[in-house]
C-alpha cells in the first residue's frame, strides 16, 4: 500500500509537470509544495539546475516580481512575469533579470494551486530567452490550472491534508489526535506512535480513546474502516 502511494506521489507530481511542460513547449519547471504557513515545504526542478532554488531561497527571491511568498496572498491563480514586472521598480527587475540570466531563464508563468482557498502548491514553467513571452500567447491559462490542479488534489499528500481539516471541522479532533489518525492509518502501533511523536504510551492510549469517542467507532480497524468512508469535499 505505501509503494502504491510512493508511486502515484511521484507520477501526479511527474505528469502535471509534463503536461504543463509539453503544452507551453517551455524547456524547464519547478514544482514546490507549500507547508500550512503558505512557504516552500518541498520542491522538484526539471530543466533547471537545483541551485537556481537554493540561491532563490537563500535571499534571491526578494527582488523576485513574483516572489513565491507574496503572490499565494493574492486573489490570482495564475501569475505572468512580464505582467508582474510592470509593478516592480527598475532596480529590482534588473536584480532579478541578472538572476535568471545566470540560469539561462528569460520568462515565466506561475500556476497556483489551492484547496478551500488555502495554497497547497506552485509550478513556474520556465522559457529560455528567444522563446515567445507567455503573457501575449493566445492560450487559455485559467482552463490548464484547473486541470492541473483537479489532478493534483488526487495526490495522496493533498487528500491527507483535506481529510485532517475535515477531521477537524467535522470530528472535533485535535492537531495531535489527527497526528495519531494518519500514524494508525500506516499501520503503526501504540509503541511506534509513541516513539516517532515523542510521548508516553499513557498518552497515545488517551489519544486513541478520544479519537474513538468522537468517531463513534470501537477499536482501531474501525478507524480505519471509517476513513475510508468519509467523502472528502
Amino acid at each position: 500500500m505505501q509503494m502504491a502511494d510512493d508511486y502515484l506521489s511521484t507520477s501526479i507530481v511527474d505528469e502535471a509537470i509534463r503536461f504543463a511542460a509539453s503544452s507551453l513547449d517551455a524547456p524547464a519547471s519547478i514544482f514546490c509544495w507549500f507547508d500550512t504557513n503558505a512557504s516552500i515545504a518541498d520542491y522538484t526542478t526539471a530543466g533547471v539546475s537545483k541551485g537556481l532554488m537554493d540561491d532563490y531561497l537563500d535571499g534571491r527571491y526578494v527582488h523576485d516580481p513574483l516572489n513565491v511568498f507574496e503572490i499565494t496572498c493574492g486573489v490570482a491563480d495564475v501569475a505572468f512575469l512580464a505582467t508582474e514586472r510592470a509593478r516592480c521598480p527598475e532596480e529590482r527587475n534588473r536584480l532579478h533579470d541578472d538572476f535568471l540570466r545566470r540560469y539561462g531563464i528569460h520568462d515565466e508563468v506561475n500556476f497556483i494551486f489551492r484547496n478551500d482557498g488555502v495554497p497547497f502548491a506552485l509550478l513556474a514553467v520556465l522559457n529560455g530567452p528567444c522563446a515567445e513571452c507567455f503573457s501575449s500567447r493566445p492560450f487559455n491559462w485559467d482552463a490548464m490550472r484547473e486541470y492541473l490542479e483537479f489532478n493534483l488534489k488526487m495526490h495522496p499528500r493533498v487528500r491527507a491534508a483535506r481529510q485532517g481539516r475535515l477531521l477537524a471541522l467535522r470530528y472535533g479532533l485535535t492537531p495531535r489526535e489527527i497526528e495519531v489518525v494518519d500514524l494508525l492509518k500506516n499501520g503503526a502501533s501504540n509503541l511506534a506512535i509513541a516513539q516517532i511523536m515523542g510521548i508516553g504510551l499513557a498518552t497515545v492510549k488517551t489519544y486513541v480513546i478520544n479519537i474513538l469517542n468522537k468517531l463513534g467507532v470501537e477499536n482501531r480497524a474501525a478507524i480505519i474502516a471509517f476513513l475510508a468512508r468519509i467523502q472528502l469535499p
